[in-house]
This record gives C-alpha cells, structure tokens and sequence, in this order.
C-alpha cells in the first residue's frame, strides 16, 4: 500500500450495534487497510479510541465476556435530573478493562465529536482527558446525564454529526471509509427498531433467556408482559420512545451530512435487530461489522487503487 495514502474511518453512533465496529476494523487490517486517522460519535468514539490506542483486541475479549446482567451492573442510576444514569461507571470499568485511560497512549490521530446542549454547535474532541471526551460524545439525550467539560455541557455527537465523516477530513484522511449502523432497511417491532431478517429461532431462545432488566428498562417489557402479548396491546416505554425518536431525527439529519461530505466507501453492519442496550451481544454485532466489510471489499480495493493511481498520475 501506498505511504502517501492516509485511509480514515468514520465511526458512527449506534449504542449496542457499534460493537459492529470491532468487526469492521478488525476485517479492515485483514485487507491490508489499516486506518491511520479515526473519528467517532457516540459508541464510534468508544471502539475508535481503543483502535486508536492499540487495545481493540482487549475491547473486543471484554465485550464478549457480557451478559445483560453484566451490562445492568454497569449502569449508576442518577437521581439528579437530566438523565437516568449518570455514566460514568461504565468507562471507569471500561478503561480499566482494557487499559484506556489517557490521550498520550493513542498512537494516531483520534477525535471524538459530541454536541453543546445549549448551542448546538458540533464540538470536536481531540485533546483534554480521553475517559470525559469519550463520556462526552455517548451522553444519549434524557438517557445519560451530559458531560460538562469547560463551560459547556455536552450530548452524544450523534445529535448533530451521526457519522463524523468531516472530522475524520480534518484529521488529514486522503480516504475516509463511514461505518454507518442504521443504515440497512429495518421495521418496527414491539417498540423497537429491528431488521427486516429473521432472527433464527435459536438465537431467539437465547435471547429469551437472556433478557430482565435491560429488556424492561428499553422497551419496556418483563417476563409477565411477553406471556400476555397475545392477549393485550403493548406500547413503547418512555426510554424507547426517546431513543426512536432522535433515531429518526439522526437519520434526517445524517442524510444531508452525508450528501454534502460524502466517504469514498460506506460500510453498513446489518445490526437492526440489535436493540439500544443489548451490549450483551457483541459476537452478533462484531460478525456482522466483519461481513459488512466483506461485502464491499472489491468497491474498497477499488477506491485505494484510483487514490495510488491518481497519486502517481495514471
């Protein structure tokens, strides 16, 4: 490959889908098309900054390691307003799980974009502590608590730049390769957003068993609730109706960003069955990150030759 190319990659937001991420960048070194610049948004940021810093194959055994009950553990409830949990727990375990912690570990070019709640103004993160810009850029709306960093207090980037192809130009990319979690076609099912594929029914046992809390505090459902299903109407709980609603805005917003700054290459994980807070299915989410990238392998090969071509003025 070329010195003189610089490929980028533009994670997206996407909260349990982006351990699609891990998938994506590990099939990516398989191609021999290492990122050397990385942006992120929301989960994006999270999965970047271990890219980042050489640590991707110890987020990758840390998330496999999850059950919901896991990932219950990692929440702090607040009872301060402006968000359900306060946040910070998980990257204080996260970081210390796979040894994150500062900006001076990162080895390239790394920002993690977030949002001024009261401008609106796209603020991007690239220097400070790593733990608070990560923390800052995944601050969901009414689900976490935002992140005052300075004067600001700051939500997940994906509010305003859902797949931060821009940043990752600023970053100096010759090439910028977006993953985008919410981009294959999806439906709407018992209150959340799912694919159109159907979910094999052996996963669908272990899902079943592998439910409570998260399940209840997303979509609003419990043990009881699914046994009544046949018999009663079920709606959206609040968390779910939130995060569905600024899913629709985020993809609004996306498309214009996009159709202004497009990448060269798009990656697009068929993650829609993974719901909001599924952390505990990474091994589906990263499978598909690796497929998503297999998918489009010739279209990159293609576009690294046309960059190394019109480098050497073929």
């Amino acid at each position: 490959m070329s010195e003189q190319l610089k490929i980028g990659v533009a994670l997206g937001s996407g909260a349990a889908k982006g351990w699609a991420h891990i998938g994506v960048l590990k099939a990516l070194i398989e191609l021999d098309m290492a990122p050397q610049v990385v942006a992120g948004c929301s989960i994006g940021a999270f999965v970047g900054a271990a890219y980042a810093a050489g640590k991707l194959d110890a987020l990758e055994d840390w998330v496999l390691s999850f059950s919901s009950w896991d990932v219950m553990g990692l929440m702090d409830p607040s009872w301060r307003r402006g968000g359900l949990i306060e946040g910070d727990k998980v990257f204080d375990i996260g970081g210390s799980a796979i040894g994150l912690s500062s900006l001076d570990e990162l080895t390239m070019p790394f920002m993690a974009v977030a949002t001024d709640l009261y401008t609106g103004q796209e603020v991007w993160l690239d220097q400070g502590d790593l733990k608070e810009n990560i923390r800052a850029s995944c601050s969901i709306p009414g689900l976490m608590l935002p992140k005052k960093i300075g004067d600001r207090y700051l939500v997940d980037g994906a509010v305003v730049n859902p797949v931060p192809v821009s940043a990752c130009r600023a970053l100096g990319a010759d090439m910028v390769i977006a993953v985008d979690l919410h981009g294959e076609s999806r439906q709407h099912r018992d209150g959340v957003v799912k694919m159109d594929t159907p979910v094999p029914e052996a996963q669908k046992t272990r899902q079943a068993a592998d439910s409570g809390f998260m399940d209840f505090l997303i979509t609003g459902r419990d043990v009881l609730s699914r046994l009544k299903r046949t018999f009663t109407s079920e709606h959206p709980s609040s968390v779910a109706v939130m995060h569905q609603a600024m899913a629709i805005l985020e993809q609004r917003h996306k498309r214009s960003r996009l159709v202004g700054d497009p990448p060269e290459a798009m990656v697009l994980p068929r993650v829609g069955a993974i719901a909001t807070m599924e952390f505990q299915r990474a091994s589906e989410a990263i499978a598909a990150g690796e497929a998503a990238v297999a998918r489009v392998a010739d279209q990159l090969e293609a576009e690294r030759e046309r960059y190394e071509n019109g480098r050497n003025g073929h």
